[in-house]
């Protein structure tokens, strides 16, 4: 009968070489999967600017059509109906029109709006320009006047997170009203009020829109006097690889945020058409 005598020494040398071998396989292992995700990382971020640049680079004319319901705080209420379309006009420049055509309870033909704005291109993705003149032609009610406005304002944004997107903007407004004068032609006489503007937003990102929570005293249309800003709850949802959602409801307020002056219910739509 033969016995087999094993080395203390031997057996631990062994199982040390073991243990190594398994350290090293496993610190390969997990070397390797971290490499892996961030490669798939990298590209999913490179297939994600590409997309968004194909359809920024795509989206050469685009149709923003809403209408809006506004309660003012004695519970009279207008009606608007809102068309803004929005033209590329090469790499670094965009021109917006809108028209606005509104209605009271006590008058039908009560007033409209509209606008021309110019837009430079989001350099480096964050800050952008742009320049705006809009006309306020108001039939109803007493006295009946038009109202100009011109604006420059810069913009940027920024992604501190993956799902978080805050934008901010800064400009000045000069402004010029003619009382009892209903023209449609743009002017400069009458009462002048030139004042600072600003807008602030937070936009959680969602796969297909986003919600936002916005403060300001400018927005797609007419400026806001600096005493009666408004606060923003927007939703926005693509439908399709062409047409988006566009809802929102806006308070405006007098002076002290308890202090409601008008509000807003805004539905509508986003279409690209090239």
């Amino acid at each position: 009968m033969l016995a087999v005598i094993i080395d203390p020494t031997n057996q631990y040398t062994m199982r040390t070489k073991l243990y190594g071998h398994l350290l090293v396989t496993l610190l390969l292992l997990t070397i390797r999967v971290a490499q892996a995700q961030e490669n798939d990382t990298t590209r999913i971020r490179t297939t994600t600017a590409k997309i968004q640049r194909e359809k920024e680079r795509e989206e050469r004319i685009s149709v923003l059509t809403y209408t809006r319901i506004i309660s003012d705080a004695h519970g009279h209420y207008r009606f608007d109906e809102n068309i803004v379309p929005n033209f590329r006009l090469n790499n670094w420049l965009r021109l917006e029109a809108g028209i606005r055509y509104g209605q009271r309870t006590q008058k039908f033909n009560s007033f409209y709006h509209y606008k021309l704005e110019l837009q430079t291109k989001w350099l480096w993705k964050t800050v952008r320009v742009l320049t705006r003149i809009s006309d306020n032609v108001i039939r109803y009610p007493s006295p009946a006047y038009r109202k100009t406005n011109e604006l420059a304002a810069i913009e940027g944004k920024f992604i501190p997170l993956h799902s978080l997107q805050l934008i901010g903007g800064l400009g000045y407004l000069v402004s010029a009203r003619q009382n009892n004068n209903t023209e449609a032609l743009p002017t400069r006489k009458g009462d002048h009020s030139n004042y600072g503007i600003f807008k602030v937003a937070a936009r959680y990102l969602l796969p297909k829109g986003f919600l936002e929570t916005s403060f300001g005293s400018y927005d797609t249309f007419n400026p806001y006097e600096p005493d009666k800003p408004f606060l923003q709850e927007g939703f926005e949802y693509e439908l399709s690889k062409r047409c988006t959602t566009y809802d929102y409801f806006r308070y405006e307020y007098n002076k002290s945020i308890f202090t409601p002056y008008n509000y807003f219910l805004s539905f509508g739509l986003k279409i690209r058409l090239l």
